[in-house]
């Protein structure tokens, strides 16, 4: 193997075997009490490229298996999960941050959560929390939510055939794949379905069946599955991963009406400027991403992020409200609001150094403070929270902070 091609893991190969021996555990327990089994995944391009190799396990062993899309979990939306009648549920790119309140809600049936977002640990012994940041690893360098399907799915069956899904799930991360991720990189690499390329001193993945850098082909399943969550994007996203084709023309569509909204907001944004205490920023958008998946509020953010009129120093949190109805769950109890927090340049260099607090335990915690429910990374991160409680929600956050 190639030096390029080379693992490299940063936890200990104590933790690895252990790892991976909990994934052999997890597969051998679905294998023989699972026949019908829901898979529960998010709607970007990781939590997309997740669900489809997790479907090509299962499937793959004649284990019937359906899938839906959450945006976001608390209560309502876990208990209506777990209403459903199946052997076994399985969170891809989703969970982990909450995996207390799936262990409350969930029952006695096998749950398997396969994540890469801050974890909380689990005692249950049928909720499986697997997220390698319990055995040593960074979610947010080593191993994406897609990695750690594949990882599970390829305990289970022979799911090489999607290893390339695995990269494209991990391009959120950005940079050069290490660690994990470097696993699905070179089966995918050995069957021919992706090519390394070098690029100003750093590794570019060219995905052959679809002619396309992975980067950008990980924009078009996210467009396709959030822009799109209303009109069947996450299906359409998971098929075409399945199917290995995609429907450019519709994806041209969604993100050319993304644009237009994108820009009429920022406009409003610039022109009347963003709300300020002395350690947040904050803007809401009420209804005017209606339509589209309330990921796009997080895409916006993170753009806002960068602009000029934004402060570097200070965090930024967006709000929109939230859609009672959930394609494929109905409607849920209550009235929400969705936020999108994240860290500006200046800001997420203090706390990589441990000088500023993270933004997700921020989140967590002061979700947690009005009744809602946040999780994330160290520099982004989302919740919903009851709507009315806004005011409140920053006031403790301005406290945590």
């Amino acid at each position: 193997m190639p030096a390029a091609f080379s693992k490299v893991y940063r936890g200990s190969r104590m933790s690895l075997i252990e790892y991976f021996d909990e994934l052999k555990r997890a597969s051998e327990l679905l294998r023989s009490s699972a026949n019908r089994v829901l898979v529960i995944h998010h709607d970007d391009a990781d939590g997309i490229c997740s669900a489809a190799i997790a479907l090509l396990a299962f499937e793959s062993l004649g284990i019937k298996t359906d899938r839906v899309c959450v945006e976001k979990l608390h209560p309502t939306i876990v208990s209506k999960i777990h209403s459903s009648d199946y052997d076994a549920y399985v969170y891809t790119d989703i969970g982990s941050g909450k995996a207390e309140l799936i262990e409350k809600l969930a029952g006695d049936k096998p749950v398997v959560i396969l994540d890469h977002h801050d974890p909380v640990m689990v005692s249950k012994p049928n909720v499986l929390n697997l997220n390698p940041e319990l055995y040593g690893f960074s979610g947010e360098r080593d191993v994406s939510g897609a990695t750690a399907t594949y990882l599970f799915a390829d305990k289970l069956a022979d799911v090489k055939q999607l290893a390339w899904a695995a990269v494209v799930g991990s391009a959120e991360l950005g940079g050069s794949l290490t660690s994990l991720n470097r696993i699905p990189l070179e089966h995918a690499v050995k069957l021919g379905d992706v090519e390394v390329r070098e690029s100003a001193g750093r590794e570019r993945y060219y995905v052959i069946p679809f002619r396309e850098v992975w980067d950008k082909l990980s924009a078009k399943l996210t467009i396709l599955g959030s822009v799109g969550y209303y009109a069947d994007g996450p299906k359409k996203a998971v098929d075409s991963c399945i199917r290995k084709e995609l429907n450019e023309g519709e994806i041209e569509r969604l993100e050319e009406y993304r644009k237009q909204v994108f820009s009429k907001v920022m406009a409003e944004l610039r022109r009347h400027g963003i709300a300020h205490s002395e350690k947040i920023q904050w803007f809401s958008v009420g209804d005017s991403f209606a339509g589209m998946g309330t990921k796009v509020l997080g895409t916006f953010t993170s753009i806002l992020a960068y602009r000029g009129f934004v402060d570097q120093r200070k965090y930024l949190v967006g709000f929109m409200n939230f859609p009672r109805t959930i394609p494929g769950l109905g409607e849920i109890e209550g009235n929400w609001t969705k936020l999108s927090a994240r860290a500006p340049k200046l800001l997420a260099e203090l706390i990589s150094k441990e000088a500023a607090s993270s933004v997700s335990r921020l989140i967590v915690e002061a979700t947690s403070y009005v009744g809602g429910y946040g999780d994330g990374h160290s520099t982004a991160a989302s919740g919903l929270i009851p709507s009315g409680t806004e005011e409140d929600f920053l006031k403790k956050m301005e406290e945590l902070a």
